[in-house]
């Protein structure tokens, strides 16, 4: 028996004496704490990371397992338009559907005066598809934030420390409400860091790990709030757990209750964090392409979907009133009035959003997210566009709706 010990003792002091030798990666700098982090004990979030897709911004349905479903109410579509009422010509309409295509669209939907101008699918999209709108994503939680404003369950100027008492002694709970929903809230815009990295990488957190209030409640106050605009991805995550702090309602079930089901859309998911946690709101809910443009025909029409009044319309007319940091940007909708060549998600940084001429109509609100999928609504003309689809060079944000401007002109 002593003499098993000692070969024991000694083959520990080998492995003690190897640990020892080897370096740590240069990026961990304190391995007791990256060891003890939370982060590291999260099985949700390793499934995620070694299951991760090839194209992270177009993943498999199951990637986004488990789904915080958005109940709907299916109900007709608006009606297609037939030779007869038809507004907009065959010559324009195919040449927006072959500028799509030749972009790599996997959608596209024109509807003009509440009926279907084209409705066209590429790539093997079909119309029950539910589609990822990334940041289209970033509209809806605005959008509901008019119902808990409406119920009295919160203000604009709330501090969000009332909501989020992790923050309340804390510098970042002087926030407000409306700071948080006009990307102007001083938090951090995380430095873009690789998956191979997870330490310190909070972006990759925010979209993988199983506690999304956790990831989202890691991020730091760098700049003095309302005076920057920056889209920084944790804003609208942190306004969701807000409302549903405020109202006692998950997310989900708001956005079903007072958006999905009055508007007779089917039904759509936000991705959960963890089984029975928090639904992920900052990207990546899915819909399907006419319930996508459902919510464009909402913001055209000043809140009714036919005789009913969904949204109210003051809500909609203070989410297209410019911010005091970006033109371009109210509380939840870009604007595309002032023209803008190269639109910008932060201020004092290039644009990533090219347009080559200004829009034909100064009402032109947009919904958008990332690699140009994008609805447009022009209230003044009850016009709504929805393209889908990956990034692609070429792309002109002017191109489709002016299209149809010039037509409708002629």
């Amino acid at each position: 028996m002593p003499k098993i010990f000692a070969v024991l003792c000694f083959c520990l002091a080998l492995v003690a004496q190897s640990t020892a030798a080897q370096p740590w990666p240069e990026h961990v700098t304190d391995p007791d704490k990256a060891v003890s982090d939370w982060r590291y004990n999260d099985p949700v979030f390793f499934w995620r990371l070694i299951s991760a897709p090839d194209n992270p911004y177009e993943p498999p349905e199951w990637f986004y397992w488990p789904d915080a479903v958005i109940e709907g109410d299916l109900k007709p579509f608006v009606p297609q338009a037939d030779a007869r009422d038809r507004t907009i010509s065959d010559a324009a309409l195919e040449d927006m559907a072959s500028w799509a295509q030749a972009r790599n669209s996997n959608v596209l939907i024109v509807v003009h005066r509440g009926k279907i101008q084209i409705e066209r699918y590429w790539n093997g999209t079909e119309p029950d598809d539910l589609l990822n709108g990334r940041a289209i994503t970033r509209s809806v939680t605005p959008m509901v934030l008019g119902f808990a404003l409406e119920q009295g369950a919160l203000a604009l100027d709330d501090p969000i420390g009332k909501y989020l008492t992790e923050w309340k002694t804390d510098l970042r709970g002087q926030i407000t409400v409306r700071q948080l929903a006009q990307h102007v809230s001083g938090l951090e815009v995380a430095v873009p860091i690789g998956v191979e990295q997870i330490e310190n990488n909070k972006d990759l957190c925010l979209a993988y790990c199983g506690d999304v209030v956790k990831a989202a409640l890691d991020y730091d106050y760098v700049t003095a709030s309302g005076t920057k605009f920056e889209v920084a991805q944790e804003n609208m995550q942190l306004l969701s757990i807000v409302i549903e702090r405020a109202t006692g309602v998950p997310i989900e079930q708001f956005v079903s209750r007072h958006i999905w089901k009055p508007m007779g859309a089917g039904n759509a998911t936000f991705q959960r964090d963890r089984p029975g946690g928090t639904a992920r709101t900052m990207c990546c809910m899915r819909a399907t392409a006419r319930d996508w443009t459902r919510l464009g025909i909402l913001v055209a029409n000043e809140g009714k979907w036919g005789d009913e009044q969904v949204v109210p319309a003051e809500w909609l007319a203070t989410m297209a009133t410019p911010s005091a940091r970006n033109p371009n940007f109210g509380l939840g909708l870009w604007l595309g009035s002032p023209f803008n060549p190269l639109r910008t998600y932060f201020e004092d940084q290039p644009g990533v959003i090219p347009q080559s001429e200004p829009f034909l109509a100064d009402d032109v609100r947009i919904m958008e997210g990332g690699g140009f999928r994008v609805v447009y609504s022009v209230p003044s003309l009850d016009l709504v566009i929805f393209r889908h689809g990956p990034t692609s060079d070429g792309w002109d944000s002017a191109y489709l709706v002016n299209t149809v401007m010039r037509d409708l002109a002629k």
